[in-house]
């Protein structure tokens, strides 16, 4: 197994979006099947129109409200906890707007060669459509992975864990996958290693993350079998 300690970097968006962005960076372009995966924290405005294509798109909402609009006649409203996917397939054209603030991540998946002419798609779903699993101490959400309506075109999962103070919680990640361990807020310890606030550790092949929090933690972590093919990484990205 190996594993890397990554930062995230900071970077502005206009007058009113920051992110952390984890990938692409000059340090990390990719991770297949992830191409682009950013923590995002938008006062107001949002992300105009972008025609994309060759991909699968995944918004998770930690907080606030976002409104997504497309060329296919999508006008969906995505509140806390919800997410919405979305394959842009031989292209599309879609917009992520609030009227205030929204709080969370994006993902975009790489889709398959034979996948990247297909026809777009778009899903959403509402907090409560989200598996729930509740410790005392631990709580875990499965955005997407066994048990979630969110089903990727690329074999992926995605979980959500929120941490209680002195806390442990056992991640086994499958077999042949690539993947990371995202923390949102807080600190954890993993197999020794400490990662800190928007800093990430990367991981292949089978692994058993055992991750512990003294203070508290939300973390996301995200895995996927990857593809293999090229990745058209983005040409501007943050140092």
């Amino acid at each position: 197994m190996l594993m890397q300690a990554v930062q995230s970097i900071s970077v502005l968006e206009g007058e009113a979006i920051l992110e952390r962005r984890l990938m692409p960076t000059v340090h990390l372009p990719h991770l297949d099947p992830f191409m682009r995966v950013e923590h995002f924290f938008i006062e107001h405005g949002g992300f105009p129109n972008q025609p994309h294509h060759g991909f699968e798109g995944l918004f998770y909402l930690f907080s606030g409200e976002l409104h997504h609009d497309d060329s296919l006649g999508n006008h969906e409203d995505i509140y806390a906890g919800g997410v919405e996917l979305f394959n842009t397939g031989h292209g599309l054209l879609h917009a992520e707007m609030v009227e205030s603030k929204a709080h969370g991540l994006r993902i975009w998946f790489d889709l398959p060669e034979h996948m990247k002419h297909s026809k777009p798609t778009y899903q959403k779903f509402d907090a409560e459509d989200i598996p729930l699993d509740a410790t005392p101490n631990v709580i875990v959400r499965t955005v997407v992975g066994k048990g979630s309506p969110v089903e990727t075109q690329v074999k992926a999962q995605v979980i959500d864990i929120t941490m209680g103070a002195k806390s442990v919680y056992m991640w086994n990640a499958p077999e042949g996958v690539k993947g990371f361990v995202y923390v949102a807020v807080g600190q954890i310890r993993i197999n020794g290693k400490e990662v800190n606030t928007s800093e990430a550790m990367i991981f292949s092949a089978e692994a058993t993350l055992p991750m512990i929090t003294h203070t508290g933690a939300r973390v996301i972590v995200c895995c996927g079998e990857p593809n293999g093919g090229d990745i058209e990484v983005p040409t501007s990205y943050a140092t």
